[in-house]
């Protein structure tokens, strides 16, 4: 771990910067007025109180340096609204301790630094350790000795925090007993499916297909397509100095086309390949969607691609598997959006697939209805589905959490549903790929003991631990929503999305 955080020191300082960056765009656009620095504007407030972005930077890194503490893991650039979204949970967390009135003392400082995993060699903490996390992370990036305790100080406040918070917890009697024999109890079940396919559907009416089609405009637009040549600049070796020659050469070759003196026209991209003795290779055409670079999967390439334009139609040098690619634009073919008279047959087509799946649907929607209401009635399943015309076809008997594999159609599908099933019930319509399909659950048996005595405490705690993150994300909806706190809409809307 300390050898990932040394190799990585110089990459950490491009995070850093790029998460100062990102914040920028992320919290809104600053525009200054009057000469404002716009670090000085206000991004939200906690307790009353305003953050600057300044405020925020240096509540920021506190969050990186928690987050590298309790995971082991630096937060790379691409993880910035993780990041953001973390900064901000602490600041509620801190204030509401700070109001609670919640201290830690010396001591369980020392306990916490001592017992945390990335101090520590064979279970046990490692003083040697700790001095190298200083000295290749700590120090590097301008944490203090005061700093570091501050954090891990308020790590030991909001941990105590959040177990007080979620101290009520509890998994209610027979829930984990019952959660368990929904997971592992060999199930008995029938299914009965609807095949659309088999249905007929009456004519759309003409405004029915114009109805459809300028909903669907998407699936009947054709994206606009590329077609490029490039040349390869490639490394004579992995090393970073081969890489670092072939990237000069790449340069080399594309600062002839990049900011010309004034009346000199662009040189030809391909008398320049072929003076530089490099082989042109033509790719296309293809759509944004595509990888049309065979042994390249970056997606960063496309997009390069789609970004050249008649006016600047050379790339840059860019990363390849081998070494650097510059691209240049041979044809652009504009999107468009085919009219309804091109596609009316496609569209009908689709209109029909759509038409026979919503009455399959609603067939099966029916039929579950009715066998509910019938079975609560005292009717057998059976006569039930013989009334209503359907063949019901016996699955074997199967575990739905068992990890054994399952040969009958649409496996995973029904393991799940079978799961949320009661006995006695039947299923609401689950659609698959070319089917609706209805389970009928007839009996669950019970569950092995050795299974019970190995997997019913672990669901207990997985139900209590999923009861006390509920209380948690509760009260910190609650706190984020007071009115002395105003955090980015951003923030609140993956706050609540993440109930």
């Amino acid at each position: 771990m300390i050898t990932f955080l040394h190799d990585k020191l110089k990459g950490l300082l491009l995070v850093l910067l790029a998460i100062v960056g990102v914040s920028f765009i992320f919290f809104g656009n600053w525009t200054p007025k009057g000469g404002r620095d716009p670090a000085t504007q206000v991004l939200g407030k906690i307790g009353g109180r305003s953050l600057t972005l300044n405020d925020f930077v240096a509540a920021q890194r506190q969050a990186l340096l928690e987050v590298t503490l309790q995971t082991g893991r630096i937060p790379s650039a691409e993880q910035n609204q993780f990041l953001n979204f973390q900064t901000w949970i602490r600041l509620l967390q801190v204030q509401a301790a700070d109001l609670a009135g919640i201290d830690a003392q010396p001591s369980q400082l020392v306990a916490a630094i001592q017992k945390n995993p990335l101090f520590q060699k064979n279970q046990a903490y490692d003083p040697e350790i700790f001095q190298r996390f200083n000295s290749n992370f700590l120090s590097p990036q301008g944490y203090s000795g005061e700093r570091f305790n501050q954090s891990v100080l308020d790590s030991v406040r909001t941990d105590t925090l959040i177990r007080t918070l979620t101290s009520t917890a509890l998994v209610l009697p027979g829930e984990a007993e019952s959660r368990l024999q929904h997971l592992f109890g060999p199930v008995h079940t029938q299914v009965v499916r609807w095949d659309p396919s088999k249905l007929t559907p009456p004519e759309p009416k003409a405004e029915e297909l114009e109805s459809f089609y300028k909903s669907s405009l998407a699936d009947f637009t054709i994206p606009a397509r590329r077609t490029v040549e490039l040349v390869e600049f490639v490394a004579a070796g992995t090393s970073e100095e081969q890489r670092a020659k072939a990237g000069e050469a790449a340069f080399a070759f594309t600062s002839k086309f990049f900011n010309l003196p004034e009346g000199k026209t662009r040189p030809d991209f391909a008398a320049q390949a072929t003076e530089a003795k490099l082989p042109i290779r033509t790719h296309g055409p293809f759509s944004p969607s595509d990888t049309p670079f065979p042994g390249e999967t970056d997606p960063k390439l496309t997009a390069a691609a789609f970004s050249l334009t008649a006016e600047e139609p050379v790339s840059d040098y860019l990363p390849s598997k081998n070494g650097f690619l510059v691209l240049h634009l041979r044809e652009e073919i504009p999107g468009r959006t085919r009219p309804l008279s091109e596609v009316t047959s496609e569209v009908r087509t689709r209109w029909m697939e759509q038409a026979r799946l919503q009455m399959a649907g609603q067939l099966a929607q029916t039929f579950v209805q009715k066998a509910n209401a019938a079975m609560a009635q005292g009717q057998k399943w059976d006569d039930i589905a013989k009334s209503s015309g359907l063949t019901p076809s016996a699955l074997p008997t199967f575990s739905p959490a068992d990890e054994k594999p399952l040969t009958f159609p649409d496996a995973d599908r029904i393991r799940a549903a079978v799961t949320q099933l009661e006995a006695g019930r039947v299923s609401s319509p689950i659609r698959t790929e070319r089917e609706i399909v209805v389970l009928y659950l007839g009996q669950r048996d019970p569950v092995s003991p050795e299974a019970t005595a190995s997997t019913l405490p672990k669901i207990s705690a997985q139900l209590l631990n999923q009861r006390r993150s509920e209380i948690f994300r509760d009260w910190l909806i609650g706190r984020a929503t007071l009115s002395d706190n105003q955090l980015p809409s951003e923030v609140l809307m993956q706050l609540r999305g993440n109930r």
